[in-house]
């Protein structure tokens, strides 16, 4: 049986009547005859008895008019579901995270994307940096936002989104929080909590090589909430991504010498064809208003945004 002889005979179950329902499917009378003769040759019984004018459903039309229903309901569901799909109305898309960036960066456009497509669902993951190019290429990830260095290949572009400062974060009454600004080499000495997938740990290591500073590392993780957590309860300080800090709980002090920021885009594989999903999310990372990011923080934060990028 195939979804036209289904409709047929569902049309002609509601009209009882062979012109009505071939009006209502929108083909010939013969038509519509001819495709439910078929069904019940392939059910092996009569769905109607037909006595002149007279048209009612037989015990087998009766019986399977409901399941036949459910067939027609499927089908609908079907096309409904394929044509969002094509149109980028609906699908499932994974979006990758890398681990150092802070939700407060990306939750804004997120929740924006979310409320402008509610068929598209969103799956984040979070990356660590070593992972991001494998992942896209293998198509395990649609998209990532992360740094142009983690995905680094001729497969892979990358669309720059804003320029993130990093700067000192500090224990409570912390004796550098009486400065207006730090310089890295103010850093010899202090105890120092090691972010682990720091972006310039290994320009930094060059850097203090140069510099002939030495880091008093009390200790290192991989986890961000780790490192935040340890600085609060007085381990140390770190260099940390300005919009990575668990507000309002971290002071913090700008990087002057040198100044310190980071580039955060969105990486995709450059294949000619992507899902309409994922052509959906481009645009709109490309389009929102990444400036915002400034209006979520106060007024020191902004001025200490532009001093360091």
């Amino acid at each position: 049986m195939d979804f036209k002889q289904v409709s047929y005979f569902l049309a002609l179950a509601d009209t009882l009547n062979f012109t009505r329902a071939a009006e209502q499917c929108h083909v010939s009378q013969p038509a519509l005859t001819q495709g439910i003769k078929k069904l019940e040759e392939e059910l092996g019984g009569n769905l109607v008895h037909r006595e002149g004018r007279y048209i009612e459903l037989t015990e087998l039309g009766r019986s399977l008019r409901s399941n036949f229903e459910q067939i027609d309901h499927t089908r609908q569901l079907v096309n409904l579901t394929a044509r969002a799909i094509t149109a980028g109305e609906s699908g499932e898309l994974n979006i990758g995270i890398m681990c150092t960036i802070g939700p407060q960066a990306l939750v804004g456009m997120l929740g924006q994307f979310r409320l402008n497509n509610p068929q598209i669902s969103v799956v984040i993951h979070d990356v660590a940096p070593p992972a991001l190019g494998e992942l896209l290429l293998t198509g395990n990830l649609d998209a990532v936002f992360c740094l142009p260095q983690s995905v680094a290949h001729s497969r892979i572009r990358f669309l720059k989104l804003f320029q993130e400062p990093l700067v000192l974060a500090c224990p409570p009454n912390h004796n550098f929080l009486s400065r207006k600004s730090i310089s890295v080499s103010d850093l010899a000495n202090q105890p120092y909590v090691e972010r682990l997938h720091c972006e310039f740990r290994q320009k930094g290591q060059v850097f203090n090589r140069e510099q002939d500073l030495e880091l008093d590392i009390v200790f290192r993780s991989e986890r961000e909430d780790w490192i935040q957590c340890l600085i609060r309860e007085g381990a140390g300080v770190s260099v940390i991504p300005l919009y990575s800090l668990i507000k309002p709980e971290l002071d913090y002090l700008p990087i002057t010498d040198p100044p310190l920021s980071r580039t955060v885009g969105l990486a995709t594989t450059n294949n000619s064809v992507l899902s309409p999903a994922l052509e959906k999310f481009i645009a709109a990372t490309s389009g929102y208003d990444w400036s915002s990011l400034e209006a979520k923080w106060s007024d020191d934060i902004v001025k200490l945004s532009a001093e360091t990028t």
